[in-house]
């Protein structure tokens, strides 16, 4: 019955499925799992025969009249009001009225089954609801009376709303959700008595009816905490047997690094000291290196926390030991700028000379000849290190002993990219599979409640400390109906070009498109004619032939030109310290998370740098979370705290969603008051997983065929799960 179709319920037709699907409703049991957004407390539903004036009352009756009445106008400003002629079963009559919203006489239309929630007054000898606050319950013509609509609040006052449509409202939706509860019998629970028990939970065939179903918000919060419970527990089950299963059949390799090796000579040459977070990450990932099991390991840290020396000294590992490792960046651009951060890093010791380490970029940019010999040399192991983009797993690349791979930006990779790169090193033979050590890096900070979540299958290593010297960006947020700040900002432009340094002015398109967002194609025509005539300004973004983009890119970092217009494509991998002045246009269509990335552009030397956020329109007309991530900009330069803001703003069904991590959405947890939770079902995961990798107890088998039901077909990898 779960699995059927939701036409096999009473009173769901071809064309109310059809309004379902469009809120990814379509079997019976997504009607169940289609849970409340909210719930809207009626209170005691009384007769208005009981009522008093002056005190808040909840009445239901059916809307017998509705109609729009002009009341006198307050200077020029035209007043209307709504009122409702409305009948309790009983056939006592009160009424409602909205004052200026006369979309209510349309929405509640005669015929409509109501609770109205207020303060009751009176009015012309007649009790009156103003301004009340209304829960649709159904229809009569639809078969639902006032007085069944009074007997159901009467059990039970907590009506719970749910995500619909304009075309669906809330109330048939309840009424669909009563009907499918009807329908199916007790639900089959895959969790143990056992473990209900100790952490406290109903069982599932409760929760299901609680949640949609409460008399008391005691109820509600007991259904709440085993359907979370379950949400965090499937998707860390599947995270855990994922990375099983990843590793089924193989073994790790000895990368410990050496006393006196490259990384610590590394260490030794620089002109600088790490930081007490670098230095605690070289501790933890030299005993993952070390360990028989291949690493997987998360490295994150804010902008300029130095992850790209810890990668380096963790690849050097690998070059201790006689083996190869491999940086794989999402695209040319970041590609480019760690190869020259490698070679600049490795130059005391000596790169790409007798003697010292080797590195070559391979990305789909690299001519023929010079593709061919780089694949000659990484299949015969003569090239030490090699960063480069999707290209270093297109077919024909081959490694003589890939020892580490490092990945960046790891939201932008799914995990079968990750597979295929583990999987270029050549075969011993008939031996086991070597499985290199995996170090995956990502620029963006993350809340490590979240990280904990949607990396379930990788430990967390995090860079919590700036390296010391660097100074604050300041920010400052513009309005548009101030322009003389655009002319001030301007002659700031011109003043840090006069000795020597540059600035990046970012647009949210390439071409003008109707949204009316600047575009960088026109915003750099611009500049480059009236604003900055005696400056040069380049124009970089996705579009252009990679050639033409590093060009542009080189004149920038060499000094040659003074402004550079771009997108998002310099969000990050762009290391120009001369550039301190960053201008983001229509700054409040970007997300928190890209806006601090495009700030971590600048500051990035000894002098002081500047933000300026210039809003397409005046900021009192802005959308409210609009304009609290512009206030979040200014207020602060921490990425982790930003993070923790757009997690609020947005949530983590948005922040990491499915295009993004691979992983499912999460209906009902919340990232952010959730963490005991993400805690509890992550060990529990983790020991599950260690102690029947083949879930061959029957408990455990309940448990993964539910992961693979849930989760089949979002999360990436996992589809090897149903054969394991």
């Amino acid at each position: 019955m779960l699995d059927e179709a939701v036409t096999r319920l009473p009173g769901i037709g071809p064309a109310a499925a059809k309004q379902l699907a469009t809120l990814g409703v379509r079997s019976v049991r997504d009607l169940l799992e289609h849970y409340p957004r909210r719930y809207a407390d009626a209170g005691e539903v009384v007769d208005l025969s009981a009522v008093e004036v002056g005190q808040p009352a909840t009445l239901v009756g059916e809307v017998i009249d509705a109609q729009v009445r002009r009341i006198a106008p307050k200077g020029r400003t035209r007043r209307d009001i709504a009122e409702l002629v409305v009948r309790q079963s009983g056939g006592a009559v009160f009424r409602a009225s909205f004052f200026n919203q006369r979309w209510m006489a349309d929405r509640l239309a005669p015929g409509t089954v109501a609770a109205f929630s207020g303060k009751v007054g009176e009015f012309r000898g007649q009790l009156q609801l103003a301004g009340p606050k209304v829960e649709v319950l159904g229809h009569v013509r639809a078969g639902r009376s006032a007085e069944e609509a009074a007997e159901d609040l009467r059990h039970q006052r907590l009506l719970p709303v749910y995500p619909a449509t304009g075309a669906l409202p809330s109330d048939r939706i309840r009424t669909f959700v009563a009907a499918a509860l009807e329908a199916v019998g007790p639900l089959d629970d895959w969790l143990g008595t056992e473990l209900r028990e100790r952490e406290g939970l109903v069982d599932l065939d409760a929760a299901v009816r609680l949640i949609h179903t409460p008399e008391h918000w005691d109820d509600v919060t007991r259904a709440r905490d085993r359907l979370v419970f379950d949400e965090l527990l499937v998707l860390q089950l599947g995270l855990q047997w994922r990375r099983r299963r990843l590793e089924d059949g193989m073994v790790g390799l000895d990368n410990a690094p050496a006393a006196d090796g490259w990384g610590a000579r590394l260490v030794d040459a620089l002109p600088f000291a790490p930081t007490g977070a670098q230095r605690r990450a070289f501790d933890g990932i030299a005993e993952d290196l070390a360990l028989e099991r291949p690493m997987h390991r998360l490295l994150q840290g804010d902008v300029g926390s130095g992850k790209t020396l810890v990668a380096l000294w963790t690849m050097l590992a690998a070059v201790d030991r006689g083996r190869q490792a491999a940086l794989m960046a999402p695209t040319e651009l970041l590609a480019e700028q760690h190869l020259r951060t490698l070679t600049t890093l490795l130059a005391p010791l000596g790169v790409n000379v007798p003697g010292g380490v080797r590195i070559e970029l391979l990305t789909s940019s690299t001519t023929a000849a010079q593709r061919r010999r780089i694949l000659d040399d990484l299949a015969d192991g003569t090239v030490d290190l090699v960063v480069g983009t999707h290209a270093l797993i297109e077919d024909g690349v081959r490694f003589g002993a890939l020892g580490v791979v490092v990945i960046d930006e790891q939201h932008r990779f799914g995990v079968s990219q990750r597979v295929a790169l583990k999987d270029k090193t050549a075969s011993d033979g008939d031996g086991p599979d070597v499985l290199p050590d995996v170090l995956v890096m990502t620029a963006t900070p993350i809340p490590r409640s979240l990280a904990l979540t949607v990396y379930g299958d990788l430990d967390v290593t995090v860079l919590d400390e700036l390296p010391p010297g660097r100074t604050p960006v300041r920010t400052t947020l513009l309005d548009p109906s101030a322009p003389e700040r655009r002319e001030r900002l301007y002659d700031h432009v011109r003043r840090q070009a006069g000795i020597g340094l540059r600035a990046y002015v970012v647009c949210p398109l390439v071409e003008p498109g109707e949204s009316g967002a600047t575009s960088a194609v026109d915003h750099h025509r611009r500049l480059r004619d009236e604003v900055f005539p005696d400056l040069a300004v380049e124009l970089v973004h996705g579009r252009l032939r990679a050639d033409d983009k590093e060009a542009a890119m080189r004149r920038f970092r060499e000094g040659e030109a003074q402004v550079l217009v771009a997108t998002t494509v310099i969000e990050v991998g762009v290391d120009v310290p001369e550039a301190t002045t960053m201008i983001i246009e229509d700054a409040e269509r970007f997300g928190l998370s890209q806006l601090h990335q495009l700030r971590g552009r600048v500051g990035r030397g000894a002098d002081v740098s500047h933000c300026a956020l210039m809003a397409s329109q005046p900021l009192d007309e802005l959308t409210e979370d609009g304009r609290a991530r512009l206030e979040a900009m200014v207020a602060t330069t921490d990425g982790f705290a930003l993070a923790a803001t757009d997690l609020d703003l947005r949530g983590a069904g948005q922040l990491f969603g499915r295009r993004q991590s691979g992983l499912p959405d999460l209906r009902l947890a919340r990232i952010d008051r959730d963490l005991d939770v993400i805690g509890r079902t992550r060990d529990l995961a983790r020991a599950v997983v260690a102690a029947d990798p083949q879930h061959e107890d029957p408990a455990h088998a309940t448990m993964h065929a539910e992961v693979v039901r849930r989760f089949a077909d979002d999360l990436e990898g996992l589809e090897a799960l149903e054969t394991g």
